[in-house]
């Protein structure tokens, strides 16, 4: 991760080169992605055609978003950090330090938990606090997630007893873990005409979780409208999505029902997202060896 905010590091995957290519562009330039293709593209004369894929650290402004469509129409996009409003670029960048002085300090924190009703472990879930959001089927609690020393993702759920002791209402320790999940978010955007699916990303997983996010119909709007959309959760570390109707939105669906992965707290599910809430449509059902 670049340490200094003000340059934008953007990473291009290039057909038929071994290693990425790098190049930044000042963070807050509108043109940022397209100062760093040109010194690339200078350097070793390739051709937008031959660009897979593209990492910028800051999400690219809406006239980079136009130029990547024209010049890069095969490529992923994924981001770390949200691009603010033209007045809060000095908050963001505190809020980016801060992100990477973490990142240096603990991999331990508090994230938000899936359950799903159906699930198997979801009798577990009385003894934790916990916010319904699709009530009855579909709730959000909390843990503490830390990475193992053989890397492996550990997972302590903070109970009722728990919160007591911490003497902190669930809002409050909400607000704490959605901090925590939203900073280390990257969303990938893949685009064919106008068909587009957004898929959620994250080093540490749970990417799933940010279905709990408030905010989430409005992080997507910039990619996918203010229109209904469908979300699907595969699994725990997992969340894609597309407008209603597409075909990106039944593919998400097929792949979703059809998961392989072994139900823990989370059944696979299918959602629909809209600027008023969610509504589960569907769950995979019984396991995936079945």
């Amino acid at each position: 991760m670049n340490d200094d905010v003000s340059q934008n590091l953007v990473v291009f995957r290039i057909k038929g080169l071994p290693e990425p290519m790098l190049a930044s562009g000042p963070t807050q330039a509108e043109d940022a992605v397209e100062q760093a293709w040109a010194i690339v593209r200078q350097q070793h004369k390739v051709r937008g055609s031959a660009v897979l894929a593209v990492y910028s650290e800051w999400q690219p402004s809406a006239a980079d978003q136009k130029f990547m469509a024209k010049n890069f129409r095969k490529a992923e996009c994924t981001y770390s950090f949200a691009r603010p409003a033209p007045g809060d670029w000095e908050r963001a960048f505190a809020d980016a330090r801060t992100v990477m002085a973490q990142k240096e300090e603990s991999t331990e924190e508090i994230l938000p938990i899936l359950w799903s009703a159906s699930s198997p472990r979801a009798g577990l879930l009385e003894a934790l606090p916990y916010q319904p959001l699709v009530p009855g089927k579909l709730s959000v609690a909390l843990a503490v997630v830390s990475r193992t020393p053989e890397g492996k993702i550990g997972m302590q759920h903070i109970t009722r007893h728990e919160q007591e002791q911490m003497g902190a209402p669930l809002e409050k320790l909400l607000d704490v873990g959605f901090g925590c999940l939203a900073r280390g978010l990257k969303f990938e955007v893949r685009s064919s005409g106008e068909e587009v699916l957004v898929s959620l990303a994250r080093e540490n997983k749970l990417a799933a979780s940010a279905l709990a996010l408030p905010d989430l119909h409005a992080r997507l709007s910039p990619h996918l409208g203010t229109g209904d959309l469908i979300v699907g959760l595969p699994c725990p570390d997992e969340l894609h999505v597309a407008r209603e109707g597409s075909r990106p939105a039944e593919i998400i669906r097929e792949q979703v029902l059809a998961s392989r992965y072994e139900t823990t707290e989370l059944v696979p599910s299918v959602l629909r997202l809209s600027s008023g809430g969610l509504e589960l449509l569907a769950e995979r059902s019984g396991s995936p060896n079945g």
